[in-house]
């Protein structure tokens, strides 16, 4: 029976060690996986123990027990040292090692040297091996050992809950309760004298608050998950709250922004808390886990408030407030708001003083190259108001996309600028009142180049490189035809320019619908039937269906010039 409950205890501590490795692997320091090691170690002694035969097996199960038994204590202290943030001197820890393992070196003396026990011996009650042992003069050195081992961890417990706000008292009470149970089973077991030892058990019940409390530290580690929020928010400041709305602590930059921090203990209700930020963190905390934000100011501090949850395991839920000083970016963002606003309003009226003074330009000198041409009278002013009407149609067609911004506005600038070559013709063929010969034509087709030319000249100092290159494609390349039969290039298709494209349409209708010295203006029937007719051949047949939509605008223009 009793054989069977040490079988038991072994198999519950290597569970434990198990446990112990893979819910914490590496998140935790190495000496609580050698406390949990050694106590598999000491069960398993006291298993063998329970089943030896003679006295060199038993001396063999003794020194098994204390190869496990006088580290314990000492991976005991500083397990109970990490939960309490309390630092053990390294002296002190080499200090224990080396009394641990001298009292080891003292039990391998066992059957050579009375020094540690006396002697051994092997009696069987109920089928069961009890060991029998008289202990030698300096088996007092363990219990020395031992309880110095109890005084220290008590000492560093009841030492941390009295000046330390930043460790739960829940934890102290469940370090203070494995001392008191550790020292109670050892107190029955001597009173008692029973000829079994029920300190494997008390180890075990030590392993199981080790692990209670394992669970419940890292709920407080603040700066363990302030670490992590850290890399993930990049914010400078954290408070963390447990999911039953208990405050679990805060790091060194939220203690600074708002000192209120530092008198308030940790596992306290936030909802009793009566400062503004704790008012405005428990207004959030009953919500959905949506991430909520606010700005709180706390004295000439303006720091901004990030709530979200983090979710470490599913029996860990933290609520964490990142803390971020706002102050500075506040000021500069006022100040730079109102300087960009101040900015934004000079460069649109420069933006827009230039635009006109360049607008006038171009058409004072559009105005001077058309008063030379005495057969097209007012084709500038039409053809622009033309274009104007059709690009702004043209922006709600599917086409329209391929445009880049901008680029129907610097279309409507540029429409103007379309016969500029003009100037390069001589007097005589531009202001010939009848048709031309083949070789006046030939030359007439000239203004074409000639017009990209000067007008590249013109525009070379203009910093907007979209207006310069539309411009330049609309003076070379409105006499182009979709057919490839236009000129001066001969080009096809989609090859000439979407803005050339455009202004021929607007060229060419204007040269239907008004007087010539050597026609009279069609009728818009007529007109429009000639652009539907031509679409194809010589007109993009797509523009030119987007160009008949315009007709109810275009004749109201047209009748307009003509009152």
């Amino acid at each position: 029976m009793v054989g069977s409950f040490y079988v038991v205890l072994f198999i519950i501590s290597s569970l434990l060690l198990v446990a112990l490795m893979t819910a914490f692997r590496n998140k935790i320091p190495f000496f609580y996986v050698l406390f949990f090691a050694s106590v598999v170690i000491v069960n398993y002694g006291y298993m063998k123990q329970a089943y030896v035969h003679n006295v060199e097996a038993a001396i063999d199960s003794i020194q098994t027990v204390y190869l496990g038994t006088v580290f314990v204590p000492f991976f005991i202290n500083m397990c109970i040292s990490d939960l309490c943030k309390f630092k053990i001197r390294r002296r002190f820890q080499l200090i224990f090692l080396l009394i641990g393992w001298t009292i080891f070196g003292l039990v391998c003396t066992i059957g050579k040297y009375d020094w540690y026990y006396k002697s051994v011996d092997v009696e069987y009650i109920n089928g069961m091996s009890i060991i029998k042992k008289t202990y030698g003069p300096l088996h007092n050195l363990y219990y020395l050992y031992v309880g110095g081992a109890v005084v220290v961890a008590t000492f560093i417990i009841i030492h941390v809950f009295r000046t330390r706000k930043n460790v739960s008292y829940r934890t102290m009470v469940l370090l203070l309760l494995s001392q008191v149970v550790t020292v109670g089973v050892y107190a029955v077991e001597k009173l008692t004298h029973t000829a079994y030892t029920l300190v494997p058990l008390s180890f075990i019940i030590t392993e199981v608050l080790t692990l209670i409390l394992l669970i419940r530290i890292t709920m407080f580690d603040v700066e363990g998950i302030s670490a992590k929020a850290m890399i993930k928010s990049k914010l400078f400041g954290f408070i963390l709250i447990d999911k039953s709305g208990k405050y679990l602590g805060c790091d060194g930059e939220a203690s600074v922004w708002f000192p209120e921090l530092k008198d308030i203990r940790v596992d306290s209700k936030i909802s009793e808390i009566d400062t503004p930020l704790f008012n405005q963190i428990n207004s959030w905390f009953n919500r959905s886990n949506k991430i909520n934000k606010a700005h709180i100011t706390s004295g000439n501090l303006y720091i901004e408030l990030e709530h979200v949850h983090m979710h470490e395991r599913r029996y860990n839920e933290v609520h964490c407030v990142y803390l971020h000083d706002d102050t500075k970016k506040r000021e500069y963002e006022t100040l730079l708001k109102k300087y960009n606003e101040t900015l934004a309003q000079r460069v649109t009226e420069k933006a827009n003083k230039i635009q006109k003074i360049q607008s006038d330009i171009v058409l004072s000198m559009a105005s001077i190259v058309e008063n030379r041409d005495g057969n097209t009278g007012g084709h500038i002013t039409r053809t622009s108001s033309i274009v104007k009407i059709f690009t702004e149609h043209l922006r709600s067609k599917e086409f329209a996309v391929k445009l880049t911004p901008g680029m129907i506005d610097d279309i409507v600038q540029a429409a103007p600028l379309h016969d500029f070559g003009k100037i390069a013709i001589p007097d005589r063929i531009l202001n010939k009142p009848g048709k031309f010969e083949n070789d006046e034509y030939d030359i007439m087709k000239q203004h074409a180049e000639k017009g990209a030319v000067i007008v590249s000249q013109i525009l070379k100092n203009v910093d907007d490189v979209q207006l310069k290159r539309v411009a330049i494609n609309v003076a070379h390349y409105h006499h182009e035809k979709w057919d490839g039969t236009g000129y001066p290039e001969g080009i096809s298709g989609e090859n000439i320019p979407f803005e050339a494209r455009v202004m021929a349409l607007a060229d060419v209708f204007d040269a239907l619908v008004s007087k010539r010295v050597y026609k009279e203006p069609l009728s818009y029937d007529d007109a429009f039937k000639i652009i539907r007719e031509s679409g194809g051949t010589h007109f993009d047949p797509v523009l030119c269906e987007a160009f008949l939509e315009c007709r109810p605008q275009l004749e109201e223009l047209y009748n307009s010039f003509t009152e």
